[in-house]
């Protein structure tokens, strides 16, 4: 029997198949369209949620089942010891919440870690576990060796389209009209589990220097380091596979460093909608 096994759920951005290659685990997050349940990397693609989304198909997200959580990690606990059980922050789902509660009834054996992270930071933080795993390192000790930089990291963002801002109660109503109507394209970021609006922008072109200006200046200002070679450098997007690659490449111009580029997790998505891409800043642990 292994000893310590890392789980996460869709949130992290890690696919089923990414996550075989990794080693890990995947909770597939669950979210309605038009009252039907999907699980996210299993009954839908993203291009048919996107299809619905632009169709103007009702979509809302929700926590994952109880029951659900638990027979993962009691498949997982047939190979392994233990677990460290990473989902998305708590500041923006309950899921952790009612994991943690669940992983009474398995006294040592699961530890649910609230590292205030989603999408490629949540992603990284996964990867670092994983890491940490394979150098025989218990679920505790990971923990808490992830907690002590759960803060060390930020991501940028900005959408297309100001509509599903709206809907989430982020923006006004008539901010979302005015937006839309001036082209303003709105820099937000999230740290901690918590969305602040940071700027904006007329046009995407604008928003974009803004976000890698805002990102160069964290390195030093923010995270007090020498320079992003202290760093990950992630993108994640929710657009055209062919607008993804030039991202990605503007990005490491700027940077002259590699970014990685994902997929928007779709439980994200349904909250930003599509065209929405940002940029995101992840401090290594260093051993």
């Amino acid at each position: 029997m292994e000893k310590t096994a890392i789980v996460t759920d869709s949130n992290s951005g890690i696919s089923q198949e990414k996550a075989e290659k990794y080693g890990v685990y995947v909770l597939p997050m669950p979210f309605y369209i038009d009252d039907e349940l999907y699980l996210e990397g299993q009954t839908i693609t993203h291009d048919e949620f996107f299809r619905k989304q632009k169709g103007g198909s009702m979509i809302y997200t929700s926590q994952p089942n109880p029951y659900d959580v638990t027979q993962l990690w009691e498949h997982v606990l047939e190979t392994y010891e233990e677990l460290l059980y990473i989902p998305m922050s708590s500041s923006l789902s309950s899921s952790y919440e009612t994991a943690a509660a669940v992983s009474r009834q398995y006294q040592d054996r699961v530890i649910v870690a609230d590292l205030g992270r989603i999408s490629v930071t949540q992603k990284y933080a996964v990867l670092e576990a994983r890491r940490m795993a394979l150098q025989g390192l218990c679920a505790s000790e990971i923990c808490r060796r992830l907690e002590a930089v759960k803060d060390e990291c930020i991501i940028y963002l900005t959408v297309d389209n100001l509509k599903y801002l709206k809907q989430s109660g982020r923006i006004s109503a008539s901010a979302a009209v005015v937006g839309s109507m001036l082209n303003i394209k709105p820099l937000l970021y999230l740290q901690s589990g918590k969305i602040e609006a940071a700027q904006k922008a007329r046009g995407d072109r604008a928003v974009r220097k803004k976000m890698m200006e805002a990102v160069s200046r964290d390195i030093t200002e923010r995270f007090h380091a020498d320079g992003i070679e202290d760093f990950y450098l992630a993108s994640a997007a929710s657009i055209a596979a062919d607008e993804a690659k030039k991202l990605k490449e503007t990005f490491e111009d700027y940077f002259k460093v590699r970014c990685s580029m994902s997929s928007i997790p779709l439980s994200i998505a349904t909250h930003l909608g599509y065209g929405t891409y940002g940029l995101a800043l992840i401090r290594k642990i260093k051993n």
